[in-house]
């Protein structure tokens, strides 16, 4: 019996844990500025339902790239005006991110850096892009990077 015990103990221990679920406002989506349209943006930000992060071409004309930068969300918990708080790799530092929602293809990202005077607060107010309104080159990118948004 003791065996089975150890043998069942050896089996829980090493079967991954439950990925845990990620509550936010806003729908997983590829998300730029107002002032960009869908289909010339070389930049926004990628939400797949478990990541957060920038994918961006860069250098002159956003000819070089794309850049990822993409980070697991580890936690996410209300914040003060209605936004939801999202936390990365387990650590609550001075910078922070965010993202309150404006409706259904629209939200505020808020981020809040730490600077010479204290931290620093930037809202922007992002829509969301339908993968196929997205230039041939950043579908691409996100297909790639971001697979689970082709999939939506």
């Amino acid at each position: 019996m003791r065996r089975w015990i150890l043998a069942l103990a050896a089996i829980a221990s090493s079967a991954p844990a439950a990925a845990q679920v990620i509550k936010m406002p806003i729908d997983r989506g590829f998300w730029i500025n107002t002032t960009d349209k869908c289909g010339t943006a070389t930049n926004g930000y990628a939400f797949d339902g478990a990541r957060w992060g920038a994918v961006y071409f860069y250098g002159p004309n956003g000819s070089m790239g794309p850049a990822v930068e993409l980070e697991p969300i580890t936690q996410t918990r209300p914040a003060a005006d209605g936004f939801t708080y999202m936390q990365f790799g387990g650590y609550d530092g001075a910078g922070y991110f965010h993202v309150k929602s404006l409706g259904p293809d629209r939200m505020m990202l808020r981020t809040g850096a730490p600077g010479p005077e204290g931290v620093q607060v930037m809202d922007d107010i992002l829509i969301r892009c339908d993968l196929g309104a997205t230039s041939p080159k950043m579908q691409a990118a996100l297909k790639r990077a971001v697979p689970a948004l082709a999939v939506k």
